[in-house]
């Protein structure tokens, strides 16, 4: 099996000449609209990304990537197999809302893990949101809730729906 690395980062299995050149088209458009990497004016942060495939719909804002999703956003890390990014409008090159469903893995790079079953992210007020069977994970502390909810910039972490959980000192 191939791979490709394009300048944005996004790694590509291959496929089929077709399927490569039509993505490749919708890639070259994507960097034309977004540059080498997409940011939040909000934070100055460059989010990368990368999957098996994507779909950008420009007139909608709205980016797809299906496939081995690995996004990174600072110092945070999101991996999933389907995800969106949306922009408030046509215009923006800002991404103000990320969503992520099925085999949700969310790290802070250092001491956190949390798993579950989809994610909300707002990018602008710095707020992550984490449904469905969620695993919190920070050194030998486990805690399994329903949801769980994370201020990023005050560090804070709210849990709903608390099962079968431990914390270790």
């Amino acid at each position: 099996m191939r791979t490709f690395i394009l300048r944005t980062g996004l790694i590509l299995k291959y496929m089929s000449i077709k399927k490569l050149l039509i993505l490749a088209n919708i890639f070259t458009f994507s960097i034309g609209f977004y540059g080498p990497g997409i940011a939040s004016e909000v934070r100055k942060e460059i989010i990368r990304f990368s999957s098996e495939t994507a779909h950008f719909k420009k007139r909608e804002g709205v980016l797809t990537l299906s496939g081995d999703v690995k996004i990174t956003y600072g110092q945070y890390l999101i991996k999933s197999d389907f995800l969106s990014a949306k922009t408030n409008s046509v215009s923006s090159r800002e991404i103000k809302i990320i969503e992520a469903d099925k085999n949700i893995y969310f790290s802070n790079s250092k001491d956190i893990i949390a798993k579950g079953d989809k994610l909300f992210m707002d990018v602008e007020k710095n707020f992550i949101s984490i449904k469905g069977d969620v695993e919190f994970i920070q050194g030998k502390s486990i805690i399994k809730a329903e949801k769980i909810n994370v201020d990023l910039d005050t560090q804070t972490v709210d849990f709903e729906g608390i099962k079968d959980s431990y914390i270790k000192n």
